[in-house]
């Protein structure tokens, strides 16, 4: 890791410790605060004021720091972060070592609470072995050494004074045994968490494979079919047959990557104004030829007058997506592919919708079929990336896909997108 990087990281590392939680922030201020106004009012020292306010002030406008979106991310930007961190730490944990040290047992149980709450305070908000958990280790070791002192010297014998001693230095042991133990099961956690997430990108590696290999072998076959004929043909005409043939099957391969960069975002979509009833109506009207009899393709309902801005030929390939699987749902019987649309102007929305007689989808899996590589087909027949084009073309478009089962029979599909 670079330089820059490392301090970035160790910023991202402060900010998330002492800035990320706001409750905690009001919460530790007003403790503070409170704990300032009783002391001072209980001791009549204007120190006690200047130590909670003070503390409240510079914490604040650390925390304000941390929490600015310009802030710079280089070594004296963490240096100097981190030194304002130690300063307000040590001005925190300095009056309660204070308070252990003046002759009554409530400033004493108060002085030892606050450190208890800062030893607290600093395991719960380290993930990590950092700079910051180290020092702030060593702070409460620094703490308890003079809480330590300040019992020895209030202590005439000399037993007790050993016992003192012993029970400081025991529990600043035990506090260090603990801090460790919380960074190595974190180190764990987060070592088998970055496991997980490996495992998962090959399962979904896999997934993709398994899923789109049977597809490309079909697209390459008809490719290399064709140009072996090809080079065997004496007939110009016949030879420029299959090179067609080859163009096609390269065409039809682009398009399947096409498939792959809208699903995950990154395609650079060409986007125009489309006339909304007419785009339907040849829409439909292609359908009609491309599935089969025993699947009827009705246009239904008064398509509104509306113009959508959309990438054509991924809206074409998304609805005819959305179609096939509708045409799958109805195998082999058939059915009716209802196609329509249902404007909504005070939204600025339309949505597309189509709709099949199939048995619809399982409620347990309906929130899972837009999931990339998910597929109910059997191996080699689907590449489960259809409704996941689908989704991925809505969302860089601006609109979103909905799927709910009809309450009759049969599934609808509702792509919505932005009107112009």
């Amino acid at each position: 890791m670079t330089d820059p990087a490392k301090y970035r990281r160790q910023i991202e590392i402060l900010r998330h410790a002492d800035a990320t939680s706001v409750a905690e922030i009001l919460t530790r201020h007003t403790i503070v605060a409170g704990a300032a106004l009783l002391l001072w009012i209980s001791t009549g020292q204007t120190l006690m004021l200047i130590w909670g306010f003070g503390y409240i002030l510079f914490n604040g406008i650390y925390i304000l720091v941390l929490r600015a979106p310009a802030l710079p991310k280089g070594r004296g930007a963490y240096a100097a972060l981190f030194l304002a961190s130690m300063i307000i730490s040590i001005w925190y944990a300095g009056m309660n070592v204070y308070l252990t040290t003046l002759d009554s047992r409530a400033y004493e149980f108060i002085g030892i609470a606050g450190l208890i709450g800062l030893g607290l305070y600093n395991l719960s908000r380290h993930t990590d072995l950092t700079y910051l958990a180290m020092w702030d280790t060593l702070l409460i070791t620094f703490c308890v050494i003079g809480v330590v002192m300040a019992f020895v010297t209030k202590t005439e014998t000399q037993s007790h004074q050993i016992a003192i001693v012993f029970a400081g230095f025991g529990i600043n042991a035990y506090y260090m045994m603990t801090y460790l133990s919380m960074m190595r099961t974190r180190a764990t956690l987060r070592s088998a968490q970055e496991a997980e997430v490996q495992s998962q990108k090959m399962r979904a590696v896999g997934q993709l494979t398994s899923g789109i290999a049977h597809d490309f072998n079909n697209i390459l076959t008809v490719i290399r079919g064709n140009l072996d004929l090809a080079s065997e043909l004496p007939d110009p005409a016949e030879r420029e047959t299959m090179l067609d043939e080859a163009r096609t099957g390269c065409d039809r391969a682009a398009h399947l990557v096409r498939q792959l960069l809208a699903f995950s975002r990154k395609s650079q979509m060409m986007r125009s104004d489309i006339a909304l009833a007419p785009f339907l109506e040849a829409f439909a009207l292609s359908l009609r030829r491309l599935l089969p009899e025993s699947v009827r393709v009705v246009l239904s309902g008064t398509l509104p007058d509306l113009s959508l801005r959309a990438d054509r030929q991924l809206l074409e390939t998304a609805l005819l997506n959305c179609a096939i699987n509708a045409r799958d749902a109805m195998h082999p019987e058939g059915g009716i592919l209802r196609l329509s649309a249902l404007a909504n102007p005070g939204a600025r929305e339309v949505a597309i919708l189509i709709e099949d007689t199939g048995p619809g989808v399982p409620p347990a899996m309906i929130d899972r079929i837009t999931e990339p590589f998910f597929t109910t087909k059997p191996v080699g027949e689907g590449s489960g990336l259809g409704l996941s084009m689908v989704k991925g073309f809505a969302e860089q478009s601006g609109g979103r896909l909905e799927l709910r089962n009809r309450p009759s029979r049969g599934l609808q599909v509702a792509l919505i997108l932005p009107l112009v």
